[in-house]
């Protein structure tokens, strides 16, 4: 499995964090907005990580706590997992957030990644 990750976080930034935490070896690469925001879009980089790697919708799963990229996922028939976090609380899902990401067309709802050995088992049960 190749793993790409993607932010809406100015990408000099994102490549920092990434590399503050050691995620940097985990992604074979990683995209950040641009300067030029008129050629940025969720959208157009989940069309780039694609195009780049020769993907199929199927073969993306993406995981957000906003709709945008729920839906643009979707869009291309890619697996999304909305992420319901309950920031406040530093545990459990946010309810509000849960229900816009189900419209949003989320295929899965997690409250955080403390439990992510068992939702990698999941998707790769799943075939994502």
């Amino acid at each position: 499995m190749t793993c790409y990750l993607a932010s809406g976080t100015d990408q000099v930034y994102v490549l920092d964090e990434a590399a503050a935490l050691g995620l940097s070896p985990y992604f074979a690469s990683i995209y950040g907005a641009l300067d030029d925001y008129q050629n940025y879009s969720k959208k157009m980089v989940i069309e780039r990580i694609l195009n780049e790697n020769h993907l199929r919708g199927p073969e993306l799963v993406t995981f957000g706590d906003g709709y945008v990229e729920i839906e643009d996922t979707k869009a291309v028939g890619g697996i999304a997992v909305g992420v319901a976090s309950d920031e406040a609380h530093r545990q459990g899902i946010n309810e509000w957030k849960r229900q816009r990401l189900i419209q949003a067309g989320a295929d899965l709802i997690i409250p955080d990644f403390r439990q992510h050995e068992r939702l990698m088992a999941y998707l790769m049960e799943t075939g994502a």
